[in-house]
């Protein structure tokens, strides 16, 4: 891992969500995530505090408020605004990113924590993150190989495949097309051990998800399986920003 700088962490400052980007390394954003919706918001809130042209102090940490997650993700509770941030909070402390590359000698599956520390001020209604070290390559010093989107484009999202969804084509966002294998596709958003049968991955996480992007962000997709015989082997998104409208690929 590179070598860190020393640089202030000490964000206090409210998000901007029409200026603020989310910016991660494409590694990042196609390693296996198992995270809850808001645990996902979180990390989310969390990235678009970091400039991802700067080193940061490796034990910095970041201030999300409860108000300004609220009002990202337009939960009108106060009162569920407070849990939803504590719950989020003491869960992302125990959830890692796993990633599996392909070796001379087997594969080698790597661990790492997304935060180092997490902390919920209750009389203060907001969390301090502290972004774990391992993370940090993935999310700073950034010049090739990384995907940003504004991170307003989200916050309309209510699922957390859908999130996940949006990243995978924002990262293909100037192609306007991307396949991905369908074991692929379930590693990356977490069901590999879910929705087996293709009908019911088809009904429960594309189309709600697909249904939801289009709805919500600046994207228009359309997808279809793609088999090879009687056995689906990938999923065919084509898309494109909103004043390009909705493209002529049918779903299955």
């Amino acid at each position: 891992m590179r070598a860190v700088l020393l640089y202030s962490m000490a964000m206090a400052q409210q998000l901007d969500t029409d200026r603020h980007s989310v910016t991660q390394s494409n590694d990042l954003i196609e390693a296996a995530q198992t995270l809850t919706l808001n645990e996902k918001r979180l990390v989310l809130c969390m990235v678009g505090k970091l400039d991802p042209r700067k080193p940061i102090l490796a034990r910095g940490t970041v201030e999300i408020h409860a108000d300004e997650f609220a009002e990202l993700y337009g939960i009108e509770s106060r009162g569920h605004t407070y849990e939803a941030l504590e719950d989020a909070a003491r869960g992302l402390y125990q959830r890692s990113i796993k990633t599996i590359r392909r070796g001379s000698k087997g594969n080698v599956e790597r661990a790492v924590r997304w935060v180092w520390m997490a902390e919920y001020r209750q009389g203060e209604a907001k969390v301090i993150l502290g972004p774990s070290p391992g993370l940090l390559p993935y999310l700073t010093l950034l010049h090739e190989r990384f995907t940003t989107y504004q991170l307003r484009q989200i916050g309309g999202l209510s699922s957390f495949w859908a999130i996940r969804l949006y990243e995978l084509l924002a990262q293909f966002r100037s192609m306007g097309t991307r396949a991905i294998p369908i074991d692929r596709f379930r590693e990356m958003l977490d069901l590999t051990d879910k929705y087996d049968r293709i009908e019911a991955l088809k009904r429960r996480v594309i189309e709600p998800a697909i249904a939801q992007i289009n709805a919500e962000t600046d994207l228009r997709v359309s997808w279809k399986f793609i088999r090879e015989g009687r056995s689906v082997s990938a999923v065919s998104f084509v898309f494109g920003i909103e004043r390009q409208g909705k493209l002529p690929l049918d779903a299955p």
